[in-house]
């Protein structure tokens, strides 16, 4: 079994920009890799100062054959 996280600062700034590409960037390499398994997904988050935070995705896969 493998991970791959992606992360992101300020996840809800630009107007939920942020989050579209976000998305976006996860969705693409899920397409890049269309022989993935995909396991289990997690998320969390990190809140420091008023002015960061950050966003983690961890998905776990498997790769097909």
């Amino acid at each position: 079994m493998k991970v791959k996280l992606f992360s992101i600062d300020n996840p809800f700034g630009k107007k939920g920009k942020n989050q579209l590409d976000f998305e976006n960037e996860i969705n693409e390499w899920l397409e890049k890799n269309p022989s993935i398994k995909v396991i289990s997904t997690n998320e969390s988050t990190s809140w420091g100062s008023s002015d960061h935070h950050k966003w983690f995705i961890s998905v776990w896969y498997e790769e097909g054959t």
